[in-house]
Parts: C-alpha cells; sequence; structure tokens
C-alpha cells in the first residue's frame, strides 16, 4: 500500500471555500478513481495558521501513479487552482506502507479475498469448488510479505 501526503497552508479568506471544496469535490473525486483505498482530509489542530492534510491510501505505487493520469483527477487539480486556496505551495510525500492495523487493513484484506476467490473460480473446476466451499479455513487471509 502505499500513502500520498499533501500538506497545505490555505488563505484565512479561504477558510470555509476550501473546507467545502474538499468534502463536496476532492473526496467524492478520489472515491470514484480506481486504486484509491482511503482518503483522510484533516485540519491541523493546533495550527496557528490555516494548514490542512491529506491523507491518501492507494492500492499501490502503479495505482497511484494512473491516478495521476486520471480526467477525474486532473479536473480536480485544475479546479483546486482556480479556487486559489493556498498560501504556500503545497508539500506532497509519496511513502510506502511498511505495516498497519485497523480498518483500512482490514478493508484492503477483505477486497483481495473477494478477487482471490473471483480468480479461483474462474480456475476452478466445478466440482471442485464445492470442495473448496467446505473448507475449514474459510474466511482466513493469511499475512503478506509486507506484514499486512
Amino acid at each position: 500500500m502505499h500513502v500520498h501526503i499533501w500538506r497545505m497552508r490555505a488563505r484565512k479568506k479561504k477558510v470555509e471555500n476550501y473546507e467545502k471544496f474538499g468534502q463536496q469535490v476532492t473526496l467524492p473525486a478520489l472515491k470514484k478513481i480506481d486504486g484509491c483505498i482511503d482518503a483522510q482530509f484533516m485540519k491541523v489542530f493546533e495550527a496557528r495558521k490555516p494548514e490542512y492534510l491529506w491523507v491518501v491510501f492507494w492500492r499501490d505505487h502503479k495505482a497511484l501513479e494512473a491516478a495521476r493520469e486520471n480526467p477525474v483527477w486532473r479536473d480536480q487539480i485544475k479546479k483546486f487552482e482556480a479556487g486559489k486556496f493556498y498560501k504556500t505551495i503545497p508539500l506532497e510525500l509519496v511513502c510506502e506502507s511498511l505495516g498497519s492495523f485497523g480498518v483500512i487493513t482490514a478493508a484492503k484484506a477483505r477486497k483481495n479475498e473477494k478477487n482471490e476467490k473471483a480468480e479461483k473460480a474462474e480456475k476452478t473446476p466445478k466440482g471442485e469448488a464445492a470442495a473448496a466451499a467446505a473448507s475449514p479455513n474459510k474466511g482466513f487471509v493469511a499475512p503478506t510479505a509486507e506484514g499486512e
């Protein structure tokens, strides 16, 4: 899993508009992009000046790179630029997750399990599918090499 972190200081006069933009434009846009697992839009709690963070979780680096080419992403960026919300140039970081726990990991595991079952169903002859369904390990998801 890869995480795209984006930090921005906003113009004081644009804070209300930026928060609406983030909630009504950016979050729905990210939700439409394949490979986006979750996105968190946050306001820095004790900042003296308005500051925001985006923490966006991607299936992998390929998904993030594909998203950057997606028309939905590009349209959202154009709208962001037109809004002139930021006071300083936003800082971007792309990180590779080395381990985690919680909702995002559980959701990813369920999605991976569904994908694996669908792939196995396509490859497994019908007689073997019934035997696989009766397996006592049904629902178990083994840890991956990354520890997820």
